[in-house]
């Protein structure tokens, strides 16, 4: 009972400390170690873990998880968005950028996404680990060594727009200025300036960013 009093007040007090600010609704869930800026708006049933940094102007969807994560100025985060993961790896988003609804960032690995990137919902995951290895080699869950739950990076650079309903797997790098279609797999490097889709991803074709009729 005391446990749970001590919560309240502690949340109680944190929603001040963040609402000075910014625009908050609902039942929110602060960590202490929060740093928020100016002008956020943050909807009802988020949950905010550990090591979460928010620029200027961000806009938090209902029911988003965030943790390990730092979101520059004026980017959106909609509604179900989830970070999750194992590890030490941290997730970094630019300004402007759009992560749609439904969406997973897993921080087992660093995620770098630049400004301007549009990652369309629902159900887009943006995976730097796999455990295809421990079902291959009978491995138990608790065993969450690298040798048989590898990680890898993903870094996508900007003006980038992803479909709805895609993989992005561990170590990818998308270049700028590309588009991945919905529904697909993206499993190895999109170049700068490339269309890809499929299951695997493979190259559509060449996209100048200045053309409006491409798409």
């Amino acid at each position: 009972m005391f446990k749970k009093l001590k919560h309240t007040i502690k949340q109680f007090l944190l929603r001040r400390k963040f609402g000075r600010y910014n625009h908050l609704f609902g039942k929110i869930e602060f960590s202490k170690d929060l740093i928020i800026g100016k002008n956020c708006t943050i909807l009802e049933g988020v949950k905010i873990g550990r090591g979460v940094i928010l620029h200027d102007n961000c806009h938090i969807g209902r029911n988003v998880f965030l943790e390990n994560i730092e979101v520059d100025n004026n980017t959106t985060i909609e509604s179900g968005v989830i970070c999750t993961g194992y590890g030490n790896g941290k997730i970094s988003i630019g300004k402007n950028c759009y992560i749609g609804i439904n969406n997973v960032l897993d921080w087992s690995n660093n995620i770098k996404i630049d400004d301007f990137v549009h990652i369309a919902g629902p159900s887009t995951g943006l995976w730097t680990h796999t455990s295809a290895p421990m079902c291959l080699n009978s491995i138990p869950l608790k065993e969450k060594s690298e040798k048989y739950r590898p990680t890898a990076p993903i870094v996508i650079e900007s003006n980038v727009y992803i479909g709805g309903n895609c993989t992005i797997y561990p170590g990818v790098t998308i270049g700028k200025f590309s588009v991945v279609a919905p529904n697909s797999a993206v499993t190895k490097n999109v170049p700068s300036n490339k269309m890809v889709g499929g299951v695997p991803a493979s190259e559509i074709k060449s996209i100048n960013p200045i053309l409006n009729d491409q798409f």
